[in-house]
């Protein structure tokens, strides 16, 4: 399987949290090593959503950037610009000014601000809104929400708003009315840009993500004693918090205009599920539906960092970042004391030169590579009991060990190949307590074996009890097997464990050989077991059945289990003796 974005480092035990939290079903599979389970990733399913890296506490699950490779080329003299995204100052407002102009040392030509391509992005919904009816649709600047309704629910891709990304739109506004040819680097927080990127590689060449640019800088010594200044944009640079969109909005149609905000990765695709339908039919009253993957939006990010307090203080500076971004000149959207409809004839005037076509794009239905295969009823009852799972109170635990809600969830994941049957706890407690019984039972009687027999005498101990030994043997085996086959053999074997079992129970009885039995007896008294022998006996009369026992008895143990085997040993053999000289048949038939 090849590897995306998201990948599983050798740091993995298996513990299944990031299957729990997929919002991709298939997209984490279990694989059963010799010594370990690991989850890995299957790059077609999986929707770069980075909640497996947020739930992994064992650092198992990393991801894949274009920083390396950025720093090689611009090494190599490559000419390359980078587009900023409003985020980067919230998130660092003490280290921006220096990453930037250590970037801009190192040979960056120019440093571009992605927030000017949110203020034409939302010039763009607004002209399709007012122009085109648009309504009920799905905001598109976050990558992962596009995907997951390219993946999961394609007749919902018609809902997606046309329209480029924040970064996309930057990088045609620059590339088409400012000219600049340079490779465009794009310093951001998100992992799954990387996605756009292969969309459209004329325009955005490396996705660099905050946490790994950092790193490299770190470790590598690279710091210039150098700031950078501001980046100018508008109301724009308010997109990365949740909400952002919807604010930039509202400000320019009005606060009454219904726009529903949600995000966060396990939130936000429940409420897909859940209104699936509705959205479909466009039966929901919001024109525009606001989505982000990340619950503290783009100042979270998908690529993790190791402080979440930078989220806190993120939101915090990005509200003084709008609150600058608004000025009061008269021509400009974002002056306060305007009307909507002047801001917004301000900002159509800001873009008037614009063709929105050059700002629209399309999606693409990717539900194929997440089908997912239902088994019949056959094939689901083959499942189930390779799961020691044979009725409905077992196959309803719903544990989520395995990482499913469901066990039948978990019965469908194996059915695809998502999973095995050793990542059911369940499965592998009843298989523990199989391979047990299998070890230290004898599968002809269901009595206890040899093994069983030695593990029992490691667990005696002298002291302060009796113990009995019964040695019982069957008569007439021989016989009965070149007479009338090994069936009738069988039968002799059985019965006799059988009434051993019943009468002292099967846990203190031990087939230690073909045709012997051995019965292991603690605090009994004397006579109840010589009574007991008794109604063994008689039971085997009835069924036509003839055994000989011999009993030892110590009422004091002294540990020598030996001793009082030997006894019992010799008294049955004893037994034989008068059986075959009251039968008259010859020993051993």
């Amino acid at each position: 399987m090849n590897e995306g974005l998201i990948f599983t480092n050798e740091k993995c035990i298996g513990c299944n949290k990031c299957v729990r939290i997929c919002g991709s079903f298939g997209a984490s599979i279990s694989h059963t090593r010799p010594d370990h389970s690991t989850i890995e990733i299957n790059p077609e399913r999986c929707i770069n959503c980075g909640a497996c890296i947020d739930v992994c506490t064992h650092d198992a699950r990393d991801y894949h950037d274009d920083t390396e490779r950025f720093f090689e080329d611009l090494k190599k003299g490559k000419q390359i610009s980078l587009l900023i995204a409003p985020s980067f100052e919230a998130k660092y407002p003490d280290e921006y000014k220096s990453i930037l102009g250590t970037l801009k040392a190192l040979g960056v030509k120019r440093m571009l601000p992605v927030a000017l391509g949110a203020d034409i992005c939302t010039w763009a919904y607004l002209k399709l809104i007012r122009e085109k009816g648009y309504t009920g649709m799905i905001s598109t600047p976050c990558p992962v929400v596009v995907s997951f309704v390219e993946h999961w629910m394609p007749e919902l891709i018609q809902l997606l708003m046309p329209v480029k990304s924040p970064m996309m739109c930057a990088a045609v506004y620059f590339r088409e009315k400012l000219g600049i040819s340079d490779s465009f680097a794009f310093v951001g927080p998100c992992i799954a840009k990387r996605m756009e990127m292969d969309k459209y590689p004329d325009l955005v060449q490396y996705n660099i993500t905050f946490p790994k640019l950092i790193k490299y800088i770190r470790e590598h010594d690279l710091w210039a004693d150098e700031d950078f200044g501001e980046l100018d944009a508008g109301l724009g640079t308010f997109y990365p918090a949740p909400g952002g969109l919807a604010d930039n909005i509202k400000w320019l149609l009005g606060d009454d205009t219904p726009i529903r905000v949600i995000s966060g990765k396990t939130y936000l695709y429940q409420r897909f599920v859940k209104n699936r339908s509705k959205l479909a039919a466009k039966a929901m009253p919001y024109m525009l539906f606001d989505l982000l993957n990340c619950r503290e939006g783009c100042i979270e990010g998908t690529a993790k960092t190791d402080a979440e307090e930078r989220e806190d203080r993120g939101l915090s500076e990005i509200n003084g970042i709008r609150a600058e971004s608004k000025n009061s000149s008269p021509d400009s959207p974002w002056n306060g004391a305007l009307t909507c409809e002047q801001r917004l004839a301000n900002l159509d005037r800001q873009f008037s030169d614009l063709d929105i076509n050059d700002y629209l794009t399309g999606f693409e239905d990717r539900s194929d590579v997440c089908r997912v295969s239902y088994p019949s009823d056959e094939e689901a009852e083959k499942i189930w009991k390779s799961m020691h799972k044979p009725d409905a109170v077992s196959r309803e635990i719903n544990c989520s060990a395995c990482g499913y809600e469901t066990c039948r969830e978990m019965m469908i994941a194996i059915h695809n190949g998502f999973n095995t049957i050793h990542n059911c706890v369940y499965c592998e407690k009843e298989e523990t307590v199989f391979l047990t019984k299998m070890s230290y039972s004898d599968q002809l009687t269901g009595v206890m074996n040899r093994n069983a027999y030695e593990r029992k005498l490691g667990s005696m101990f002298g002291g302060d009890h009796s113990v009995g030994i019964i040695v019982a043997d069957v008569n007439g085996l021989k016989h009965a097997n070149d007479t009338e086959g090994h069936g009738a053999g069988d039968r002799l074997i059985i019965e006799t464990a059988h009434a051993l079992a019943n009468e002292f129970g099967v846990e203190r009885v031990f087939r230690t050989g073909g045709d012997e039995f051995l019965v292991v007896l603690q605090d009994f008294g004397e006579t109840e077991i010589k009574s007991d022998i008794d109604l063994v006996r008689k039971y085997l009369s009835g069924v036509s059945v003839s055994a000989s026992i011999g009993l030892a008895y110590a009422e004091h143990f002294d540990g020598n289990i030996n001793e009082l085997q030997k006894l019992a040993d010799k008294r049955m053999y004893d037994d034989k003796n008068r059986y075959y000289e009251m039968t008259g048949k010859a020993r051993r038939v």
